[in-house]
């Protein structure tokens, strides 16, 4: 029986929700009912009501007839509280998933309005105590699971303000996806040197990491490189884990790539880590996705960010 009901009301949503890139509230897609406590008012005006007819006084019923008359007049305030105002999305910056993030929305104004309440479909619950006359933003919160590009879905605006009788509300689908990373999780990807000027080589012609005995620099050790990278002196003097770099290095581009033993996300999920670690560093490397799709050899910023869109895309 719960589950029907729950079926119901998100039939019932769906059909009353409006798409498309901007939203302007009207009589046409606003919703007014009494609130709970709109209701227990309602109740109390018909029990000072009854009282003053079988009492035959009339100060009951002149308190009842106020409190309607503030009922009534709450009606049209609560609804003017919304009418009028117009929503459009603004453009998201993208995010990792598993991670909460906003959902940046433009509210268009043309008077000051209060205690609005933005919120995605169990998702956290914004409040804009003040939206000024004029453009302001809101950006309501959420959680997107998957990667790739996704949007939060059904958005429910309302407000009872100003005195809490009745609830006003209005439902939108903002189209706009959000551009969603995956989740950066530690753990293996294939890495291979290959020759600088052979940036397209294949693996065929790939350099193991260590294929050189020239030493060049120390730096931090990574679980990933096993035991044989190792300075084992310093790490007995107390400097710490730290791995043995060579010269090799120095004349190849490190190539990143999925470790084709595991699930595709999950793959993904490790590449999206190991390029942050890179990222971090300084570190230049080259991308190649499981669609065949290469990221070219690069660091810096806009380079991780083409290469966390890729993963995102693949």
């Amino acid at each position: 029986m719960r589950a029907q009901l729950r079926q119901w009301r998100h039939q019932v949503e769906r059909r009353l929700s409006r798409n498309g890139e901007r939203l302007r509230l009207s009589l046409g897609n606003l919703y007014i009912l009494p609130s709970g406590f709109g209701g227990l008012w309602l109740l109390g005006t018909a029990v000072l009501y009854l009282l003053g007819i079988n009492s035959s006084s009339n100060s009951p019923l002149l308190l009842a007839f106020l409190c309607t008359g503030l009922f009534l007049l709450s009606l049209f305030l609560t609804q003017f509280n919304l009418q009028g105002l117009e929503l459009a999305v603004a453009d998201p910056a993208p995010g990792f998933a598993g991670e909460t993030l906003p959902y940046p929305i433009q509210l268009h104004s043309q008077c000051e309005r209060h205690l609005l309440r933005l919120a995605f479909r169990g998702q956290p619950l914004l409040l804009q105590p003040l939206v000024a006359s004029g453009i302001s933003l809101a950006q309501p919160l959420w959680r997107p699971s998957q990667r790739g590009l996704q949007v939060p879905g059904r958005l429910k605006l309302y407000s009872k303000a100003p005195l809490g009788l009745f609830v006003c509300w209005s439902y939108w689908q903002p189209p706009l996806p959000q551009l969603i990373y995956p989740a950066p999780v530690a753990g293996p990807v294939i890495e291979r040197w290959l020759p600088l000027q052979e940036q397209h080589a294949t693996s065929q012609g790939a350099m193991e990491a260590g294929g050189s005995d020239d030493f060049r620099e120390l730096s931090p050790h990574r679980p990933e490189e096993g035991l044989q990278r190792v300075a084992w002196k310093q790490l007995a003097r107390g400097r710490g884990w730290l791995a043995k770099r060579f010269e090799a290095e120095a004349t190849s581009q490190l190539q990143l790539s999925a470790d084709p033993s595991l699930p595709l996300d999950a793959a993904l999920e490790h590449l999206c880590a190991r390029v942050l670690e890179l990222n971090q560093h300084n570190q230049p490397f080259s991308l190649l996705l499981p669609n065949g799709r290469e990221v070219a050899y690069g660091q810096g910023r806009a380079h991780t960010d083409a290469a966390l869109r890729a993963l995102a895309l693949a």
